[in-house]
């Protein structure tokens, strides 16, 4: 399911489809229904087709996701008690704000669509160790490990780091 922002009333279109027990077929023939006129009351074309299925499948994706719908062992809609009270609630309709308020969608969305936070992995003990040794005031050619190696490069970042802080706290002492 991609995540789309939703449409209030068509949202609140499928949660009345639930409460009567609907099938998909029904929800099409009640959709198509409704939203035949604009907000003005003019006729519009509304035709069945690939983005209008989109978006129901969505409102249906959307709503079960966030519990206020199941769908039956029959392929029917239904409603469930927080659909119910969620309908009373908002008889506009429902909105993205509405569903991400709801714990149930709002985990599941951060857990599908959230960054990837990757791991930052911490230098080895070298890099303390060198730390260390610059905090001593240990002379660069002091480094324990061979040159050629991980643990060399992390003892020279740990001792310059220190040489940085003690820089860092020399000059706030003199301000």
């Amino acid at each position: 399911m991609d995540f789309a922002p939703g449409d209030p009333a068509l949202m609140l279109t499928v949660l009345r489809s639930a409460e009567a027990n609907l099938d998909r077929n029904m929800l099409l023939r009640r959709v198509l229904s409704l939203f035949c006129t604009d907000d003005d009351g003019n006729q519009i074309a509304i035709e069945d087709g690939p983005d209008l299925q989109r978006r129901i499948d969505s409102a249906i994706a959307n709503l079960r996701l966030a519990g206020l719908i199941r769908i039956t062992a029959g392929d029917e809609l239904s409603i469930t008690s927080l659909g119910t009270a969620m309908m009373m609630a908002y008889p506009l309709g429902i909105d993205d704000g509405v569903l991400c308020s709801l714990p149930a969608f709002r985990n599941q969305i951060y857990e599908t669509y959230a960054p990837v936070v990757h791991e930052r992995h911490l230098p080895n003990s070298a890099y303390g160790s060198g730390f260390s040794a610059g905090l001593d005031a240990h002379r660069l050619t002091e480094n324990p490990y061979p040159s050629d190696s991980r643990d060399h490069e992390d003892w020279l970042m740990g001792w310059d780091e220190a040489l940085d802080q003690s820089k860092r706290e020399a000059e706030t002492l003199l301000n």
